[in-house]
């Protein structure tokens, strides 16, 4: 159980008097600052379908983001969720013609989005792509999918994917908006040969297009009539000579600044093929109507001439003063390459960052035209040829010279470089004076670059946003700027600016150098945040400031069971108004202690914790000597660090030698006497004088330091002795002490067996000689290590060995089975060969004779056991291996003595491969025939020692014979298979397949003659015997025929006269369940159903398969090639899809594995016109209804019935029938019905059944048996008189049967007319239950509308600590006596009752008073319930004070209610129930004040969420105002059960303060009533104002506006109101027409206590003097009943709104609900709501049970303490059932928290 006094503090509750409460904690729906996570990527967008992102823009004025992807363009909102996208492509297109009609073919065209932007004055989305010859639209903003403006005669951008264009909005001539376009030359593949498009000409390289709203849209801003061709654009038109071939222009980012537009480029330095490539900038005037003022200079970044991206942005302050310019003036960035050539355009990673100040761009330019009009320089070269002139002209936009090249480079020093970085993007902005800027990478990482000055700059972090794809160029700001939005291939990120909340200490922010950040020191919670979120406390910068840092700590380090006051001193320390704590982290647990400031303010004095608690703290950790802690100093109630330093507790009594207690500088002493070192000689150490000190212990004596400590010296490197024998043992000594150590021991631990034997010290005291000992163990182990050490005295002390002495025993038996490896083990272990077949030394060799590889004897019978391969081709160096024993001792024994079919066998070579005695590895040599032999090895060349091979080895010729298959396709991956003979042959195989080279026996041309070497292609081999080799072919180069070519080892064979094709991969048109009608393709979980391809080159794959995906799993079926262009397939079977799939078709994705070609492994999802594979349920075969199931066949045609709800099971042969042991042939296939023509006779039974079983085949797998045919064979045989008697008697019964049938016919007309019209009834119902069950499944799957986790909008207030704590004590009180001073009548009483009041207040601090006081009043039958809980709160008041005392009070109530309850006879369960005691009043408050901290820092937050998203939730549909029933509720009773159509619209509301004119857009449904929409825009109006003062619907009139004199009062009762008999309806919005953007206006009523003044003051509610509402009740939150609408229905008129209630149980015609049989059909929209609010109730949660908890059991301090009080007085009282702690603890903390 924890102290008390732990307990209060670590609750951090701050005293407060209730004459001045102190800060508060906030109630529980307060509104606290976001949570923020480390990572800096807020969110990611990214498509399933895979479209490559090409541009983004972000409206500057909302932040909706908008993507224009290949094929799609899409809108998102700032958190990036999709809010709308439109499919732009593919689409047909043909480069050869226009949009419509074309004579040439059209295939699908991807179209990649090329200009994207945001015209915020006309609410357009610009987009142009890539088809149609580059054609332009305008979206709406609001909705993408709308097109505003199309225009397909004018072409803007590049027609292909690669060339590049650049676009932006700017001013054009007369002062009209324009779009300026840089658009780079389309090349195209036409004809055969690379051209541009013939419309070409209609796009020029630079342009500006009018953006008027007329039909000339995205036409030239200004173009001269003909035959002038002169305007707002630039074309390619030197002489009629055509350089866009030849002459690449690549533009790569355009602006407008003041009145002029740029463009920046990279192009050849000249029009000469060959000159190096350049980066350039063009400018030209804004008003220029025949860009005459198109100038170009070269644009230079030190030796970095590639230009990649660029961005304008501001500088800030001290970088713009370095510039010599004014702070956040704008300067163009630019990121640039290295070349790979100097004459390459193509970058390389080597990058660079350049600044160019825009005023030295300008400046430049005006130079240039002022040089031309002197008379130097030239024209543009790809526009025209002429040099310049003098000229008296100095207007820049009308100059006499067009289209001027500047001479003058626009130059700038690299102020960052960058090796083996590739940079695709920038982006600046500037930050308390700082200059920051983003940098994209090749392989997806934003650097983040501080400018120092023009030529420094460092980063300071990077972060990888998608790891190997290329960062766009476009990198834009949110308009707060505070994220970044990037955009990579296939992913769009929103990054954070800053990395601040990654950092947790003040020196790991400022160390950041993170311009954003700075160390918010706070009281409450320091921490790494923005200058703007450091709103209480001081904000430390980098630049400017310093973390506080520890100087020094004294002492440095504590012996653990001391306890000492420590010293920090402290250098830049904060003035805090807190205490200061001393925290000490052990492990998981933090230890504090108080902290004090000494005079001076640099020194902080703190004691160690308590030695219990540290050392209990610590026991898992003292296996060590030491332990290192974090000491770290804090402000009271604040867990974040100000300071923290390492600091060491030791134990001197862990180190168990004396070498070791010396060895460090904690100050150890050992004491040789006791064998023990410790921190305090004078307590432990029994003779101080041979006690030994470490060198900076503080006590005297004459040993000092680990040199003096007694030890043993090892004398030899290494003790070896074979198991089984003795050994007597010397080793050196030093230091000993012949006066205490008197007898001597040596231990030898061998095998884990303890073997001592005597000692004895030298004369001359430096050496111990242990007696002979024997050295033995019985495992089957080569070596054991057996310890030894050296032991003193009667305690057997052992001497330290600071090299731990280890004899190594060992048997060399185990070390070597045979002979050759018992002469190659270690001659220091004296192991050799005995003649008994044994491995041993030479003294326990007891018979025959010894020997060992030193007298160079070799082991006898060699043998060879195995060797591979068996054959080898005739060219021989074929490498084998050839494995036995006692093969050698050394390589020389056996390298020129190995044959091999009596040839030899070269060794040489692979003499690494050797392993001595066991392993030989050769290679054969060359035959000139086929033999076969033995392989011998002759060791030594003496033939006493030969081993031969039991095998034959042979030397063959292998043969190909033939190939299988002959083609395969270009990707490879066929199964080839070659037969032949000794195909097993030689040690390395490996096929090859070589194209044939061309034909170039007539051709002169040395060129065609080198390129017609023939291409060799591997063949991956996978099996291999003598007869067969396969292998997998790799991709080819090209198609055609090839040679087969096998090698095994030296010998080539190619394959003759049998080639092998590499034909075109196969390719698929078409997929359909029948070649008939051609529907899609599909299947059942049971397979078997056919699937027709249709393509070409399907033949050339040998084993093609149908991949068909559920879920991660593949499923795949065989296919057969009919012929080249048509395939069939059997649908797969699913085995786990027919208990998961239901009733309702999954479309899944599906491909083909056809060997190597991957382009159709995911056909469906590449080739949008193959469709999806659609899997269905199993059809169900009924049996037959007959009795015994026995069906009696009689017509030509036997009718089956199913349940096939798969539409393309239609397939004949799909259902097969057998009748017995023949088939019953299917004709037709329906939904319901199978019908087949029976055998003509009755078939054989196949089971002991009278008649043939009827057995169903369902896709060859599935069988049901639905029951037994009988065929009816026996002849009608009957005389004359018998037929016509019948037929007299049929005829009579007919008659009987008419009449009566009549007369029955007559009764149940009626009967037959209501039932007509219940069917009718039922069959409408019927509809509205499917209808409304498919509505409801669609928008549970598609349309949830998860509500917004972002609540800071909503202005939330909270109440302080002071009114919280009122709350909870005086619930259902306003006006609280506490806070009031006394009132007295007769003032001058005052100071006599003060003083009373003083003196009872320190009774109350009176234990003995105060119980007996508390026990008194509950004694007193008088004392009511009421009055105890008056009491208890008045009693917490005075108590709180004083935590410490308050709780020992409260224990002490609590074990007395609880004595009392047990004397009793009562239920123990039923205890702290109910709030019946003073003490069971007091322990709700107690926790309410223990617990804020949970409630104010984490619950509040997720329960406001949780709150705000229910009320959201619910907005979205109606809500009845009488009822209460909404179509989105968590509760079924409020759950509106009939279907209600409605639209949602947006009103503009006026605010309070109508004179401002100001709007604000409040989203209603037209469905509300007057009263809901009041209070709807009144909670949008209010938003910052609490709820509890926000004016009420009742006080406003709501006024539809019109123009100026145009207003309606709009009411819920009016002349309008629908009238039905005593029912009126409430007015509806829709029911005055308002549409959406109606101007409404809330207007005070003249009743109000609201008016106009009041109205237009700002905050007027934070002083107002109206009494605050009362408290919502939660039934207020699930109902809109205003007071309005109350009191209509006080007036005892009946009304109503959606629902009538007394309808609500009665089926109508038309009823308006649906009545109690379809009732449950609406339940769905529970689903709904619960689904979008799943996951605020989830983080409500996850914050409560995961908030500080204790680390050892895991639950809240304060309850911890308070649930270990109740244990304990369960065993006190001996209760062991453990429910009635449980009831306790349930209903003291459950009931009363939450």
């Amino acid at each position: 159980m924890l102290p008390t006094t732990e307990l209060c503090t670590m609750t951090h509750a701050k005293k407060f008097g209730f004459n001045s409460l102190g800060v508060a904690c906030a109630l529980l729906l307060c509104l606290f600052p976001s949570c923020h996570s480390d990572d800096q990527i807020v969110t990611e967008f990214r498509d399933d379908g895979a479209h490559l992102f090409n541009n983004i823009e972000v409206n500057p004025s909302n932040g909706i983001v908008y993507v224009g992807a290949v094929n799609k363009v899409y809108k998102l909102n700032p958190n990036l969720l999709t809010w709308n996208a439109v499919i732009t492509g593919p689409f047909p297109d043909s480069i050869k013609c226009l949009q419509g009609e074309c004579k040439y073919e059209k295939p699908l065209t991807d179209n990649f989005n090329k200009i994207l932007l945001v015209d915020e004055d006309r609410d357009w989305l610009i987009v142009c792509g890539s088809i149609f010859q580059g054609v332009c639209e305008v979206k709406d903003l609001n909705n993408v999918s709308r097109i505003v403006r199309k225009q397909d005669s004018q072409f803007v951008a590049a027609s292909n994917a690669t060339a590049s264009t650049v676009g932006f909005l700017s001013k054009g001539p007369y002062q009209q908006a324009v779009l300026v376009v840089g658009t780079t030359v389309a090349t195209h593949v036409i004809d055969g040969r690379i051209d541009v498009s013939q419309y070409w000409g209609k796009i020029p390289a630079v342009s500006s297009r009018t953006l008027n709203d007329t039909a000339s849209i995205f036409d030239f801003a200004v173009k001269s009539p003909p035959p002038s061709d002169k305007g707002t654009f630039v074309h390619f038109q030197r002489g009629g000579t055509r350089y866009e071939l030849t002459y690449p222009i690549e533009y790569i980012y355009g602006f407008t600044d003041n009145d002029f537009n740029y463009l920046l480029t990279i192009q050849r330095q000249s029009l000469e093929v060959g000159t190096p490539y350049i980066s350039k900038i063009v400018r030209f005037c804004q008003s220029d109507v025949e860009f005459n003022s198109f100038t170009e200079m070269q644009l230079n970044c030190g030796d970095y001439p590639l230009l990649q991206a660029a961005s304008v942005g501001p500088l800030g302050k001290e970088l713009a003063a370095k510039y010599s310019m004014s702070a956040n003036a704008k300067v163009l960035l630019g990121v640039f390459a290295k070349s790979s050539s100097s004459h390459s355009g193509i970058p390389v990673s080597d990058a660079a960052l350049c600044i160019f100040k825009i005023y030295d761009i300008d400046k430049t330019f005006n130079q240039s035209h002022q040089q031309c009009n002197e008379g130097y320089g030239s024209s543009i070269s790809w526009i025209s040829s002429l040099n310049c002139y003098k000229s008296v002209s100095d207007s820049l936009c009308k100059p006499d010279f067009a289209y001027l090249n500047g001479t003058v480079p626009i130059s700038s020093s690299p102020t960052a470089t960058f090796t083996d970085t590739f940079l695709t993007a920038v982006a600046v902005n500037s930050i308390h004076n700082d200059t920051v800027v983003f940098l994209g990478t090749r392989n997806g990482t934003i650097m983040k670059l501080n400018i120092n000055s023009p030529t420094s700059a460092y980063v300071y972090d990077e972060v990888v946003v998608d790891a190997g794809s290329p960062v766009n160029s476009d990198l834009n700001f949110d308009p707060e700027q505070q994220h970044l939005y990037v955009m990579t291939e296939y992913k769009l990120s929103k990054l954070r600016v800053q990395s601040c909340y990654g950092h947790v200490t003040c020196s790991e922010c400022l160390g950041a150098r993170d311009a954003y950040c700075g160390w918010c020191f706070t009281d409450n919670n320091s921490r790494c945040s923005m200058q703007g979120e450091c709103l209480a406390g001081d904000w430390v910068y980098y630049r400017n400031s310093y973390c506080a840092a520890i100087d020094r700590v004294e002492p440095q380090h504590l012996q653990v069971t001391q306890k000492k006051t420590l010293k920090i001193y402290v250098s830049n320390l904060p003035a805090v108004e807190r205490a200061f704590i001393c925290v000490f982290d052990v492990g998981l647990r933090h230890l504090e202690t108080v902290a004090v400031k000494q005079e001076g303010g640099s020194v902080i004095s703190c004691s160690t914790p308590d030695t219990d608690r540290l050392i209990a703290t610590l026991v898992p950790s003292l296996e060590e000597e030491f332990y290192t802690t974090k000491l770290a100093v804090r402000v009271s109630g604040n867990d974040v660090d100000i300071v923290s330093t390492n600091f060491t507790f030791f134990d001197c009594s862990r180190y168990r030698s004396c070498y070791g207690c010396m060895e460090n500088n904690f100050g150890c002493t050992w004491c040789t006497s006791t064998g023990r070192c410790t921190h305090n000689p004078d307590q432990y150490c029994e003779d101080r004088a041979d006690n030994v000190h470490s060198a900076s212990s503080v006590s005297v004596g004459q040993h000092r330091g680990s040199l003096d400590c007694p030890m043993i010296i090892q004398t030899s490197a290494e003790i070896l002795v074979a198991s089984g024998e003795y050994l007597q043992l010397l080793v050196g000594v030093r230091n000993l002490l012949p006066a205490l150590m008197t007898s001597y021991d040596c231990q030898f631990n061998i095998d884990g067996i303890i073997t001592e034997t005597d000692a004895y010290l030298n004369e001359s005291a430096e050496t111990i000689s242990c007696e002979s000992a024997l050295f033995q163990y019985s495992r089957k182990v080569d070596i054991v290590k057996a310890p030894f050490a050296v032991v003193w005295g009667i305690k057997k002390l052992p001497l330290d060995d600071k090299n731990p002495v280890d004899v190594t025993v060992y048997k060399c038996s185990e070390m070597a089975a045979l002979c050759g490896g018992c002469l190659l083990l270690d001659p220091k272990y004296h192991c050799g060969w005995c003649d008994d077949g044994t491995c041993n030394t030479q003294k326990q060799c007891l018979s025959g004779p010894w020997f060992d590889s030193i007298n160079g004897t070799i082991c006898a019978n060699p043998v060879i056991t195995n060797f591979s391969p068996t054959s080898s081709p005739l060219e021989g160096e074929t490498v084998i291996t050839i494995e036995g024993s006692n093969l050698g001792i050394s390589f020389d024994d056996i390298s020129p003595y190995v044959t091999v079919a009596e040839q030899p066998c070269n060794c040489s070579a692979y003499r690494d491969l050797y392993v001595p005695a066991s392993r030989i590895v050769c290679s054969t040599s060359r035959v000139r025939s086929i033999t076969s032999g033995d392989i011998v090895v002759l060791v030594r060349g003496d033939s006493r020692y030969v081993a031969t091979s039991t095998e034959i080895f042979s030397y063959v010729d292998p043969q190909l014979e033939g190939i299988y298959p002959t083609v395969g396709p270009q990707s490879g991956g066929t199964k080839l298979t070659i037969a032949g003979q000794y195909l097993d042959a030689g040690s390395s195989v490996k096929v090859f397949i070589i194209s044939q080279p061309k034909d170039t026996a007539g051709s002169d041309s040395r060129v065609e003659k080198r390129q017609a070497t023939a291409v060799e292609q591997s063949c991956s081999v996978v099996y291999q015997n003598s007869s067969h080799l396969i292998c997998l072919t790799s991709e080819a180069k090209g198609t055609g025929s090839a040679i087969v070519q096998v090698k095994f080892d030296k010998a080539v064979k190619n394959l003759l006269g049998i080639p092998f094709e590499y034909k075109q991969d196969p390719y698929i048109n078409s997929t359909a369940s029948s070649l008939e009608n051609g529907k899609g393709i599909g299947g059942i979980p049971s397979g078997g159903l056919k699937v027709y391809v249709q393509g070409y080159n399907l033949d050339i794959i040998l084993s093609p398969k149908l991949r068909v995906i559920l879920g991660n799993r593949d499923y795949k079926s065989d296919c057969v090639c009919l012929n080249s262009t048509l395939m069939v397939c059997d649908s797969p079977q699913f085995p786990a899809a027919a208990a998961v799939l239901g009733e309702r078709p999954q479309a899944l994705e599906y491909g083909f594995i056809m060997d190597n070609v991957f382009s159709l492994l995911n056909a469906s999802s590449q080739q949008e016109a193959l469709g999806k594979f659609t899997l269905y349920p199993d059809p169900v075969v009924h049996s037959f209804s007959e009795v015994g199931q026995i069906k009696k066949y009689k017509t030509d045609y036997l009718a089956i019935s199913i349940d096939n709800q798969c539409e393309v099971c239609n397939q004949e042969d799909f259902f097969k029938v057998w009748i017995g042991q023949e088939p019953c042939n299917v004709s037709s296939v329906a939904a319901t019905l199978i019908n087949c023509i029976p055998p003509a006779v009755q078939p054989g039974r196949d089971t002991k059944e009278q008649y043939p079983d009827v057995t169903v085949v369902v896709g060859g797998v599935r069988k049901y048996v639905i029951g037994y045919l009988q065929y009816d064979t026996e002849d009608l045989l009957l005389p004359i008189w018998a037929i016509i008697l019948i037929v007299t008697v049929g005829v009579l019964l007919i008659l009987v049967i008419i009449i009566v049938v009549v007369k029955y016919c007559m009764n149940m007309s009626e009967s037959e007319k209501e039932a007509k019209t219940m069917r009718q009834r039922f069959d409408w119902i019927e509809m509205q239950v499917a209808a409304e069950c498919k509505d409801a499944f669609a928008e549970l799957q598609t349309d949830v509308t998860f509500p917004s986790e972002d609540v800071s909008g909503f202005g939330i207030l909270f109440h302080d600590y002071k009114n919280y704590a009122l709350k909870v004590l005086f619930p259902n009180e306003l006006n609280y006596a506490v806070l009031g001073d006394i009132e007295v009548e007769d003032e001058t009483r005052r100071p006599v009752i003060n003083k009373a009041l003083s003196q009872f207040s320190q009774l109350i601090d009176n234990k003995t008073f105060l119980l007996l006081f508390v026990r008194t009043l509950e004694s007193d039958k008088y004392f009511t319930m009421k009055d105890r809980n008056v009491f208890a709160s008045y009693l917490m008041v005075a108590l709180q004070g004083n935590m410490e005392y308050c709780t020992d009070i409260l224990k002490t109530l609590l074990a007395d209610l609880i004595e009392k309850s047990m004397q009793g006879n009562g239920n123990p369960k039923v205890l702290l129930r109910r709030t019946e005691s003073v003490a069971e009043k007091m322990l709700p408050a107690w926790f309410t004040f223990l617990l804020y901290p949970l409630l104010k820092d984490h619950v509040g937050q997720p329960l406001y969420k949780l709150c705000v998203a229910i009320q959201q939730v619910i907005d979205l549909g109606p809500m009845d105002a009488i009822t209460g029933e909404a179509k989105y509720s968590l509760s079924e009773e409020k759950l509106i059960r009939v279907q209600i159509d409605y639209k949602s619209i947006t009103v503009n509301v006026l605010g309070l303060c109508q004179s401002s004119g100001k709007s604000v857009p409040v989203r209603v449904l037209d469905c509300d009533t007057i009263s809901q929409v009041k209070a709807k825009a009144l909670n949008t109006l209010f938003c910052w104002t609490p709820y509890s003062t926000r004016p009420h619907p009742q006080d406003f009139e709501l006024e539809w506006r019109s123009g100026m004199h145009g207003r309606l009062t709009l009411q819920d009762v009016d002349r309008i109101t629908e009238v039905d008999g005593e029912w009126k309806r409430l007015n509806m919005l829709r029911d005055y027409k308002v549409q959406d953007g109606a101007m409404l206006a809330l207007v005070p009523k003249q009743s109000s206590l609201f008016n106009l003044s009041h109205s237009c003051t700002p905050n007027k509610y934070e002083n107002s003097s109206l009494k605050p509402s009362p408290p919502h009740s939660p039934s207020s939150l699930s109902s809109s009943i205003t007071t309005e609408q109350q009191s209509l229905l006080e007036t005892g008129a009946k009304h109503w709104h959606l629902v009538k209630p007394t309808d609500s149980d009665v089926i109508s015609e038309q009823p308006d609900r649906s009545g109690k049989l379809v009732r449950e059909v609406y339940l769905n929209r529970l689903l709904y709501t619960k689904r979008a609010l799943h996951s605020f109730v989830g983080d409500l949660f996850q914050v409560i049970f995961n908030y500080e908890l204790d680390q050892n059991t895991g639950v809240l301090l304060p309850i911890k303490y308070m649930f270990d009080f109740l244990d304990d007085q369960a065993l006190h009282h001996e209760i062991v059932d453990p429910e009635v702690v449980h009831t306790w603890k349930s209903n003291r903390y459950i009931l009363t928290l939450y």
